[in-house]
């Protein structure tokens, strides 16, 4: 273990000795978190030598606090760049890892809480709820969110209720100080649930925020959740998501990791039940000396299950991106239909992507398959626009978009995708021009 690795543990213990008696959950909850700091004291964060971590910027994330802050003010008002047209009276905030509910929020079938109201009226509930992290490397930062979280959300649906439009839930950090976040979403059987959650962030201290995110789908549960990282680029993220699905449960997650200086996203999906299928696809775009780095798990346990996997990938500048995806197929998972595709852009030649797939099959008669790619601009296209008297900047810019648009067509909701689109055409050269081809 590395010095600096033992200097954020250490300072990690005085921090958890400083808070422990504040945070939220009494006897039960103490005993949980002072267990999760133990074996994370034990076994420490994962760092190079960890296989699945091992293209992250260390050198950046060396630089970075991961001790929460004993108490941190909320801002007394709601952070730029949030959507203008999102379902009025849908959007629960989350400031620097508190969470505010305003009152006008009212969905039908639907409960809306904050984890630390949560914790203060039924902690055992929560208790038997929120899973216990385990010890390896992929669910330190669980560990560490299992110890110091105070406040996050938690959601759920009914059984048989449609949410109708979809709940805003707003990630914002001041970068005064590092934060942890937990999410809780309990979908019921036969329920339905739209969830757009938006990460923003202004300039601030090299700190870290640290989500961990549960979903559980029951029994025919349909969730779409779309995710979009738009912070600043000092800011660094941290995310764990744990995804339970039981039979005949569909969920579909669109994930743009469209900010930040820093972006690590863990995604480990259980389908546990006959006929569960997850769809997820990502975009992520890098610049300057930014870095996504992305790692998904898909367990398919229980047979005919279905899953689809569609990452594209931008490098431009110095910017580091990687894909790291794994699909294990369980003894038990006969006529499980599986397939993943990655392609990646390098957009000048400092830029860096790393691809892993990884397909592991345990049992016969499934349907699997993946593919990766890694390489420049289509060279017959480019000529195509260059002879049709669109200049070299512009066509490069239209050929990534038109890349990009693979996985941003896919959202369905047209004033999300206008949306995610600026965001794409904002990072392309000649931007004023290509908009004017859109």
């Amino acid at each position: 273990m590395t010095a600096t690795h033992d200097t954020a543990l250490d300072s990690l213990a005085r921090a958890y000795a400083a808070a422990r008696n504040s945070l939220p959950g009494g006897t039960a909850w103490q005993r949980r978190r002072s267990d999760a700091l133990e074996r994370l004291l034990q076994y420490g964060l994962p760092d190079r030598r960890d296989e699945n971590w091992r293209y992250l910027d260390w050198s950046e994330m060396g630089r970075r606090s991961v001790v929460p802050a004993s108490s941190t003010p909320v801002p007394a008002t709601a952070p730029a760049g949030m959507l203008t047209d999102a379902p009025p009276g849908r959007t629960v905030l989350v400031l620097d890892g508190r969470c505010v509910i305003p009152q006008a929020v009212s969905l039908p079938g639907v409960s809306v809480q904050g984890l630390a109201d949560a914790l203060q009226r039924d902690s055992g509930v929560l208790s038997d709820a929120l899973r216990v992290p385990g010890d390896d490397a992929d669910d330190r930062y669980a560990l560490l969110a299992e110890a110091f979280t105070d406040d996050g959300v938690v959601i759920r649906v009914d059984d048989d209720a449609d949410a109708g439009e979809y709940l805003y839930l707003v990630h914002a950090n001041s970068g005064r100080a590092a934060s942890t976040t937990r999410v809780l979403i309990d979908a019921g059987r036969h329920s339905r649930l739209q969830l757009v959650e938006h990460f923003l962030g202004t300039e601030g201290e090299a700190s870290l925020a640290n989500l961990a995110c549960e979903i559980r789908l029951a029994d025919g549960a349909h969730m779409e959740h779309l995710r979009l990282h738009q912070q600043q680029p000092s800011a660094a993220q941290v995310e764990t998501l744990q995804l339970t699905q039981a039979r005949d449960s569909q969920y579909r997650q669109q994930l743009f990791m469209l900010g930040a200086r820093l972006l690590r996203s863990n995604l480990h999906a259980r389908l546990e039940g006959q006929a569960a299928a997850c769809e997820l696809s990502g975009l992520f775009m890098v610049d300057g000396s930014r870095q996504a780095d992305l790692y998904t798990l898909i367990e398919h346990v229980a047979g005919h299950t279905r899953s689809r996997e569609l990452v594209r990938g931008v490098a431009t500048d110095r910017g580091r991106g990687a894909f790291n995806g794994r699909i294990l197929v369980g003894p038990g998972a006969a006529k499980t239909d599986s397939s993943q595709s990655s392609r990646n852009l390098l957009l000048s030649p400092l830029a860096e992507i790393d691809v892993r797939p990884q397909l592991e099959i345990l049992t016969d008669d499934v349907k699997c398959s993946h593919g990766a790619t890694t390489g420049s601009l289509d060279p017959n296209q480019l000529f195509y626009l260059l002879s049709r008297g669109i200049d070299p900047e512009t066509a490069r810019g239209l050929l990534t978009f038109a890349f990009c648009e693979d996985v941003v067509s896919q959202v369905a909701e047209p004033s999300l995708r206008r949306h995610i689109e600026e965001l794409v055409v904002g990072r392309l050269p000649d931007r004023n021009i290509i908009r004017e081809f859109l």
